[in-house]
């Protein structure tokens, strides 16, 4: 039945409805799988008119992105809409999403920011050579985008230890060839210290002992038939971060995640950005920070 939107005159869609319609969004645990509590019938024609045509269950931002979308019709079309009733239960449809997800033994998804996600990602890694391996390339991610991380060599990293405080640390420097984006052209050369150095110097060991038996010195292969190794490509990269993502308890009740080699890069970036001095310079000066990098960087020689 269409909404009373459509009708002419346009009518608001009743508190009754939006209830009804929160209602069959909430998620459900049924045989060890997730669905909506809505009838069969209308889960149904949603599939026909090809909504959620790949999941059984929605997460909660396609919840909330539907009603937000309906909150706007009733704006544009000046007619009155209860969002005292969606702000009470929106967290209602988040908190059911949690529920029975831990209901069926899926971990609680994390808060997407890059810090907690980099940590998620870092504790599914194994300890074997794939592992290592994994560890590195995760946080090579963070800076690189995953063809420059693909064709990353041994011959571009520097490693070696600073003094911090009156400690000795691993560190690992690297000077980007080809820099994209505003941050990797600001600061094209990279310092890796600390844990991430020694992470980093772990899976080099690996890789120098294979080198040994010849080869390309790419920094990361991994393991082909016959004790060959082959380097990665940008395809195999995305697949082993989704793959990790899953594993890790942070992709959707699907096996779908937001996490990619891109999302990792830019999520850095930007709390990064948030962090430095830069946002505070750009705000003081009322321009972008794009504009701030300008301003700031090196003139070349």
């Amino acid at each position: 039945m269409p909404l009373p939107l459509a009708a002419a005159p346009p009518v608001a869609v009743s508190s009754d409805t939006v209830m009804e319609f929160i209602d069959d969004h909430l998620a459900l645990a049924v045989g060890g799988r997730l669905r909506m509590r809505m009838a069969l019938a209308i889960f149904d024609g949603l599939r026909e008119a090809g909504y959620n045509a790949r999941v059984d269950c929605v997460a909660p931002a396609t919840s909330d992105w539907r009603l937000q979308v309906l909150q706007i019709a009733h704006r544009v079309l000046n007619l009155r809409f209860d969002r005292e009733l969606v702000r009470r239960r929106k967290s209602e449809i988040y908190a059911a999403w949690e529920a029975e997800r831990a209901a069926l033994g899926i971990p609680m998804a994390l808060p997407m920011s890059a810090n907690n996600t980099v940590k998620a990602l870092l504790g599914a890694c194994n300890d074997n050579r794939e592992g290592t391996m994994d560890v590195a390339l995760i946080i090579f991610l963070c800076r690189l985008t995953s063809t420059q991380v693909a064709k990353l060599r041994f011959s571009q990293l520097t490693p070696g230890t600073v003094v911090q405080e009156g400690e000795e640390l691993d560190a690992v420097e690297l000077t980007i060839r080809d820099p994209i984006g505003q941050l990797q052209t600001s600061q094209p050369k990279i310092r890796f210290v600390g844990d991430e150095a020694t992470l980093i110097k772990a899976w080099g060991a690996l890789r120098e002992d294979e080198l040994i038996q010849g080869g390309e010195d790419w920094f990361f292969a991994r393991k082909a038939r016959r004790n060959t190794s082959t380097e990665l490509n940008h395809t195999w990269i995305a697949r082993r971060i989704r793959l990790l993502a899953q594993r890790a308890g942070v992709a959707d009740a699907s096996g779908r995640s937001r996490v990619s080699p891109q999302w990792l890069r830019k999520a850095y970036e930007r709390e990064w950005l948030e962090h430095s001095g830069l946002v505070k310079a750009a705000r003081a000066a009322k321009v972008g920070t794009r504009s701030i990098l300008r301003m700031t960087r090196r003139p070349e020689a």
